[in-house]
């Protein structure tokens, strides 16, 4: 379903039920998918304000934040999801693309082992633990990584490979 078909649909919902913080993540999402960054923050605090203890709108507003390069808040709201859900290993992954991008590389390191070890075989964890290594001179643990994420992303279905795998895979082929 594309992004309007969805929003205009939460229009619909938000008539018979305006304080579901859910839908309002969902609408944030939407508003993501859309590149409407301002509008995505809004109601993605809103879900938050509505349900101070929903997860995954912290981690959403995270990768908004992170995708405007205001790592400071990003990491705030990936701090806030990991406090909420210990065991999602993305929020990891990209607390340690956030700590990376905020000169902490050794905050990030460990952020990214902790993802490691929750789901050690995720291709984009490697990956962008991969690229964050290589971009700071450590090119054979980089290539290590990067080898161990390729085996892994051979053996994915078309439908599974995400989208900006393809891209991130350029920086280290």
């Amino acid at each position: 379903m594309d992004h309007d078909a969805a929003l205009l649909k939460y229009r619909i919902a938000a008539i018979h039920n305006p304080d579901s913080s859910e839908m309002w993540n969902n609408i944030g999402m939407c508003f993501y998918g859309k590149q409407k960054f301002v509008a995505s923050i809004a109601c993605l605090k809103k879900a938050l304000y509505l349900d101070p203890f929903q997860w995954i709108a912290a981690f959403n507003l995270g990768l908004v934040h992170l995708n405007q390069q205001q790592y400071a808040s990003a990491f705030h709201y990936f701090s806030v999801a990991i406090n909420w859900k210990k065991d999602f290993s993305n929020s990891y992954m990209y607390l340690g693309i956030t700590l990376d991008k905020l000169n902490d590389f050794e905050s990030a390191c460990q952020s990214f082992e902790k993802a490691l070890e929750l789901e050690s075989n995720d291709c984009l964890i490697l990956l962008n633990y991969a690229i964050v290594l290589f971009n700071r001179g450590y090119r054979i643990l980089s290539a290590e990584l990067f080898k161990r994420s390729e085996k892994i992303y051979e053996q994915m279905e078309d439908d599974e490979r995400e989208p900006d795998m393809m891209d991130q895979r350029d920086v280290l082929m």
